[in-house]
């Protein structure tokens, strides 16, 4: 997520706002106080409108009565500036108290938003160790699938990985008969993903006519998404991850977790060349033993 420099508060222009508002008392305004301020201002000038239009009633009798100081226009005209001088100074104060919840308000959304991010970036930074100290690829692909559920808070997914010109699904969260299923690549959501590398986000019904050989889901998802998993320009497999079914994925959930993709590709790929060096050893290690045999 990027912030704009120019929308965050001023410190020094809060204050400000807040002095001339006449919250004196703080050093940094909450918005709390600020609204406290803005229902002591109209209330406090309702109560002057209010008894200065008692008070006129009251000095101004009915004809005949005993004569006035000022005459009934005159005073009228009074009561008529005072009020009018009472609303002039409370909209005064009002417009600055405006302006200071219009930034408070920012200040939070911003302090909420870097908050959510720096959750994120913790999530990402505890995933990406765990999946550098995997070398075994089921475990690896546990661990990737349930970070990536953690990061979204999803309700499950799969980790599909190429083999040859298919796809194979190796890893499941919340479907677990789907393990083994294989989808050839430009096929489905998933195949689509791996022969395009392009990410795809689902919302709703998925059209057939875009994803070819698309299988039916179920049970339905309303929300999806399905990320390439690329290692030096090589496509090692598909991500897919599901949402809640009170949550909707966003563009800014498909950029996070695109980043995350990027360290399960890596790490995806050393684990899958680990794997192939332990086999060659575990082979010449048979052969070796054979041929001492052999010879004995």
């Amino acid at each position: 997520m990027r912030f704009d420099r120019d929308k965050v508060p001023d410190g020094d222009r809060l204050r400000r706002e807040a002095r001339v508002a006449g919250l004196r008392d703080f050093r940094t305004p909450s918005l709390e106080a600020v609204e406290r301020r803005r229902k002591q201002l109209w209330l406090v000038t309702t109560i002057v409108i209010a008894s200065v239009a008692a008070g006129v009633m009251v000095v101004a009798r009915p004809a005949g009565s005993s004569p006035h100081m000022l005459s009934e226009p005159l005073l009228r005209l009074s009561v008529i500036v005072l009020a009018v001088a009472c609303c002039a100074y409370a909209i005064e104060k009002e417009v600055h108290l405006g302006r200071a919840t219009r930034m408070l308000t920012d200040e939070r959304v911003l302090t909420a938003a870097l908050t959510n991010r720096l959750h994120e970036v913790s999530l990402l930074l505890d995933a990406g160790r765990a999946m550098n100290q995997l070398l075994e690829l089921s475990e690896l692909l546990e661990t990737v699938l349930r970070s990536a559920c953690e990061l979204l808070d999803a309700n499950g997914g799969s980790m599909m990985l190429v083999e040859g010109d298919e796809l194979v699904t190796l890893c499941v969260r919340g479907r677990e008969e789907a393990v083994g299923a294989r989808l050839r690549l430009g096929e489905g959501v998933a195949g689509h993903v791996a022969l395009r590398r392009e990410p795809v986000l689902i919302e709703g019904h998925v059209d057939p006519k875009e994803f070819p050989g698309l299988a039916d889901r179920a049970p339905y998802v309303e929300s999806a998404m399905s990320l390439p998993l690329v290692h030096r320009d090589e496509v090692v497999g598909v991500l897919n991850v599901n949402a809640a079914a009170d949550y909707a994925f966003t563009e800014y959930d498909l950029r996070a977790v695109a980043v995350f993709a990027e360290q399960a590709a890596a790490a995806i790929a050393n684990a899958r060349l680990y794997e192939a060096e332990r086999a060659h050893v575990a082979e010449l290690i048979e052969l070796r033993h054979r041929h001492i045999g052999e010879v004995g």
